[in-house]
């Protein structure tokens, strides 16, 4: 096992922490806009409006309930890979906390994590497309006011992931050459 530093340590446990607040965070937002959402107008005043990507602040608002799950009920695998990889993240920085760097587990948590933000922004975007397709459906084409918003952020994310996919590569082929390094001493 590897020594390492108490900063790291305290980094890693950051970012864990941060990690699970972001979790806790999109989830209390989505719990708040299907179950509450209502559109708040303050005439001239700056308001907070909590929506789901696509559709306009207080789309849900007229809904039944069983239209309202059936639209939330479309994030559903999106909010499930995203928990899942924020969980091998954890893994992941369990073992950096751990001293494991290059150890194969750790270098499968990471790609595993990569590979589930990759899956969870793919499914936010399908999302985000399904859902106004659907209230398309339930309220009718001329009733619907729909934003679809794709940005930089976006790509930024996508590309994100797929460095991290080289990194996990890299971490890997580094522990097979020092195990063949150690084979020549």
């Amino acid at each position: 096992m590897n020594e390492i530093s108490p900063g790291v340590r305290r980094l890693c446990r950051l970012i864990r922490l941060g990690g699970f607040m972001f979790m806790f965070g999109v989830v209390a937002l989505y719990v708040v806009t299907w179950c509450w959402p209502v559109s708040v107008s303050g005439g001239d005043h700056l308001m907070l409006k909590v929506h789901l990507a696509g559709l306009a602040a207080g789309a849900l608002a007229d809904l039944s309930v069983s239209d309202r799950l059936l639209v939330a009920s479309i994030s559903l695998p999106y909010l499930a890979a995203l928990a899942w990889a924020f969980y091998r993240l954890d893994c992941l920085l369990r073992g950096f906390e751990r001293g494991e760097f290059f150890e194969s587990p750790t270098v499968g948590h990471l790609r595993a994590f990569s590979g589930y933000l990759l899956l969870a922004k793919v499914l936010s975007l399908l999302a985000m497309h399904a859902r106004v397709g659907v209230l398309t459906q339930l309220v009718g084409r001329q009733n619907l006011q729909s934003h679809i918003n794709l940005s930089s952020d976006d790509m930024a994310v996508l590309l994100m992931c797929a460095l991290f996919f080289l990194i996990a590569r890299m971490m890997e082929e580094g522990r097979r050459l020092a195990e063949e390094n150690r084979g020549f001493i």
